[in-house]
C-alpha cells in the first residue's frame, strides 16, 4: 500500500524534474541584453530547483532507481550554466552508474564532459546514450560534437558525413523540431545549418 509520504515524495521528484526541464527552457530562450541577467536569473532557478530537490525525504531516493533519477536531476541542475562543473559531473557519473539505462543521463553527463574539452568521452557517452534508443536531442548533439572533432583531423570528410547522417536522422524523428535544423549555440561550437536535397 502506497503511503502518504511516498505519494508526496513523487509529487515533489516530478516538480523537480520541471523544474529542470524549465531552466534548460530558460537557457535556450531568454537573451536579455545584459547577459549578467540571464546567468543571475539562471542561478536564481536553479537553487530553487536545488532547494525543491532536495526536499524529497531520504527514503523516497533510497532505491537505485529513485537514486539514479535524484542524481540525474541534480546533475542536471547543476550543468545548466556554460563552464564546467566538477559537481555536476559527479553526480551525472552516478546516476548513469545506478541505472545505465537512462539515456538523458547519458546525454548529460556527455554534455558536461564535454565542457571540460574531453570530447571523445563525450562521444562516448552520445553513442551509449543512442544504443537506448533512437533520440533527436541525442542525435542533435553527437551531430555538433562531431563536426568538432573534424577541425584538423586526418579523416575530417569522414566525420563530417557521419555528423551529416546524424543531423538527418534528428530531422526524420521530428521534421517540425527547429532545434534539429539548426541547434542554439549553448555549446561551445559554431552552428552550421545544413540543407538536404
Amino acid at each position: 500500500m502506497t503511503t502518504q509520504n511516498e505519494v508526496e515524495g513523487r509529487d515533489v521528484m516530478v516538480k523537480a524534474t520541471n523544474a529542470a526541464e524549465n531552466l534548460y527552457i530558460l537557457r535556450d530562450t531568454f537573451f536579455p541584453a545584459d547577459p549578467q541577467e540571464k546567468t543571475s536569473k539562471l542561478q536564481t532557478q536553479a537553487d530553487l530547483a536545488l532547494k525543491l530537490l532536495d526536499s524529497i525525504p531520504t527514503d523516497q531516493r533510497k532505491s537505485p532507481t529513485q537514486r539514479a533519477t535524484y542524481e540525474l536531476l541534480k546533475g542536471k541542475i547543476l550543468d545548466v550554466f556554460p563552464d564546467y562543473h566538477k559537481e555536476a559531473e559527479d553526480h551525472l557519473s552516478k546516476s548513469v552508474k545506478l541505472n545505465p539505462s537512462l539515456a538523458d543521463a547519458w546525454l548529460c553527463l556527455g554534455n558536461c564532459i564535454w565542457k571540460k574539452g574531453d570530447l571523445l568521452s563525450a562521444k562516448n557517452c552520445y553513442s551509449i546514450a543512442l544504443n537506448k534508443g533512437p533520440n533527436k536531442k541525442i542525435l542533435c548533439q553527437l551531430s555538433m560534437l562531431e563536426r568538432k572533432l573534424a577541425q584538423g583531423s586526418d579523416n575530417a570528410a569522414q566525420i563530417v558525413e557521419e555528423s551529416i547522417n546524424h543531423a538527418k536522422e534528428a530531422i526524420s524523428l521530428d521534421i517540425k523540431d527547429g532545434n534539429s535544423w539548426c541547434k542554439p549555440s549553448t555549446y561551445p561550437l559554431p552552428v552550421f545549418i545544413f540543407t538536404f536535397s
